[in-house]
C-alpha cells in the first residue's frame, strides 16, 4: 500500500517532547512562576542617584560607566515568558506586579531633566497594558530631603510625560528614609491592610544591595 508523502517538519513536531510544566496543576505552575520571575532586589530602570551609594565613589562611577555603555540596561521581559503563549500569559503579569520597579529622577544636564529618559521609555515599550499591572513602579532618591531642597526638579518630574501622555498619577510616600513616589496607571486599589512599600520602616525593599 502506498504511504502518503511526508510533509516537511512534521517528525520533528511529533517527536517534540511534552512540555510537563504545562500538564502540572495551576496551582503549582503560578508558584514556580514566582520563583522565577520575581527579583529579591528592586529592578532599576535607570542609574541611581549619587545620594544611594554614600561615598562609595569606586562604586558609583563603575555604575555610571556601564549604564552611559549599555552594559547594563533597564529590565526586560523573562526569558520564560517569551517560550510559549500559555506561560506567557500567566507568568507576564506576575513579572509587572509583583516586582518593585524604582527609577532615580535626580539627573540633570543643562536644565533638561534627562534622567528621565530612560523611564519614560521603557514604560512606552511595556505598553498600556502592562504599565497598568504595575503595583510597585517608584521614582526614589535615598536622599529624604531631595524634593525640599530640589523643588525644580521635582516639578520637572511632575511635568514629564510620565504624568501626561502614559497616564501616571503619583502618590508621594516620602518620610524620613527617602523620597519615594509611587506611579499608578490605571484605576487599582491596595489590598486592606497592604502597606506601601515606600511605608515600609527603614524601606529595605527599595534598596539593592550595598545601599544604606
Amino acid at each position: 500500500m502506498p504511504q502518503s508523502p511526508e510533509v516537511p517538519g512534521t517528525a520533528a513536531i511529533a517527536s517534540s517532547p511534552p512540555c510537563y510544566l504545562l500538564e502540572l496543576p495551576i496551582e503549582l505552575q503560578l508558584d514556580i512562576y514566582e520563583l522565577a520571575v520575581i527579583s529579591n532586589e528592586p529592578l532599576l530602570i535607570n542609574c541611581p542617584c549619587n545620594s544611594s551609594y554614600r561615598r562609595r565613589y569606586d562604586q558609583e562611577k563603575a555604575d555610571k560607566k556601564q549604564w552611559a555603555n549599555g552594559e547594563i540596561q533597564p529590565p526586560q521581559q523573562p526569558a520564560l515568558t517569551l517560550t510559549c503563549r500559555s506561560i506567557r500569559a500567566h507568568a507576564l503579569p506576575i513579572f509587572y506586579k509583583e516586582n518593585i520597579f524604582r527609577a532615580s529622577y535626580c539627573h540633570r544636564v543643562f536644565q533638561r531633566f534627562s534622567g528621565l529618559d530612560d523611564p519614560i521609555r521603557w514604560l512606552r515599550m511595556i505598553g498600556a497594558r502592562n504599565r497598568e499591572t504595575l503595583r510597585h513602579f517608584y521614582f526614589y532618591d535615598r536622599n529624604e530631603n531631595q524634593d525640599r531642597h530640589s523643588k525644580q526638579i521635582l516639578q520637572g518630574l511632575k511635568e514629564c510625560e510620565v504624568f501626561g501622555e502614559l497616564g501616571g498619577k503619583m502618590e508621594t510616600l516620602s518620610s524620613t528614609y527617602c523620597s519615594a513616589h509611587l506611579v499608578k496607571f490605571g484605576e487599582w486599589e491596595r489590598k486592606a491592610g497592604e502597606i506601601p512599600v515606600a511605608s515600609e520602616p527603614e524601606v529595605p525593599r527599595l534598596r539593592v544591595e550595598g545601599e544604606i
